[in-house]
């Protein structure tokens, strides 16, 4: 993998993981509602360079749904994306995602959006962006947050959706997807790692596993 990207003038993938993870902090005091979990670095830069070497990236117009501390979004544009359009609810962290920005070098191309997204409503119009790559909610706290996530982002006929999700959904994510025109391929399985950080955590830090998937449309 690294051999492909270094050939495209991209950061190894080591190096741009340490990059993540140093210009980009953790989700301060999470709100157990909104599901706050900081995505990997790791995960984040696996899902730039698949979407990089697939030809889905470079010069691409791309959302980054529930967006946190834009680490997705922020691997999205190390790895070739034109601008990115981060949407997340919590508003606290627009200077943690835009000051990353800055440290990164890449200042005004990512763009914050305070704002919940549900299955058809949202800040940003339908193909207004060719790439979507979003971490949603589990849907542990409240059932069929991640879907409400995901058939937001399918509606807005991305190319692609790449979506870190909580295992054993696949099948019910896979199904509905394909009502909307998409076909879904599961990417890799992965184990998040969730840190004691609200109230009822006991250990401390809990590895969960998730499906890295990709939802293509027209397959």
């Amino acid at each position: 993998m690294d051999s492909g990207v270094e050939a495209s003038g991209y950061p190894p993938v080591g190096r741009a993981k340490i990059l993540l993870e140093r210009a980009v902090n953790p989700i301060p005091s999470p709100r157990r509602e909104l599901e706050q979990y900081t995505t990997p670095a790791d995960i984040a830069v696996r899902i730039a360079v698949d979407a990089l070497l697939r030809g889905l990236l470079e010069g691409a117009l791309a959302a980054d749904l529930a967006a946190g501390t834009c680490r997705l979004g922020l691997a999205l544009l190390l790895y070739g994306a034109s601008r990115v359009a981060a949407v997340e609810a919590d508003g606290r962290l627009a200077g943690l995602c835009l000051g990353a920005a800055e440290k990164l070098g890449l200042g005004g191309r990512i763009f914050f959006v305070a704002s919940r997204v549900s299955r058809r409503r949202g800040p940003l119009a339908a193909g207004s962006v060719d790439l979507v790559a979003t971490n949603p909610p589990f849907g542990v706290w409240r059932r069929g947050a991640d879907w409400e996530v995901l058939e937001y982002a399918l509606r807005l006929k991305p190319r692609a959706v790449y979506a870190i999700v909580k295992s054993g959904n696949m099948g019910f994510h896979a199904a509905k997807a394909a009502g909307l025109g998409y076909s879904t391929l599961l990417i890799s399985r992965e184990h998040f790692p969730i840190p004691a950080s609200m109230p009822g955590h006991r250990s401390r830090v809990r590895r969960v596993s998730v499906d890295v998937v990709l939802f293509t449309r027209g397959g």
